[in-house]
């Protein structure tokens, strides 16, 4: 996972988040690198959609239901 990647995890990690809060956190990165590492964090198992469209990372006893 990229280095951004992975900083996104780590906000989705301190709570839920909707879309345009992770984008507006980014906004020094150019557009482009931040939809790619934005796309590997989509794409991974562990992310997943709170009922209200926030994103937020599935918790272990989660992933065994």
């Amino acid at each position: 996972m990229s280095p951004l990647a992975t900083r996104i995890v780590e906000m989705l990690r301190e709570r839920p988040r909707h879309f345009a809060e992770i984008a507006e956190a980014h906004m020094e990165v150019p557009w482009r690198e931040f939809l790619q590492a934005w796309a590997e964090v989509r794409g991974s198992a562990m992310v997943g959609r709170h009922e209200y469209g926030l994103y937020t990372i599935k918790d272990s006893q989660e992933d065994r239901r």
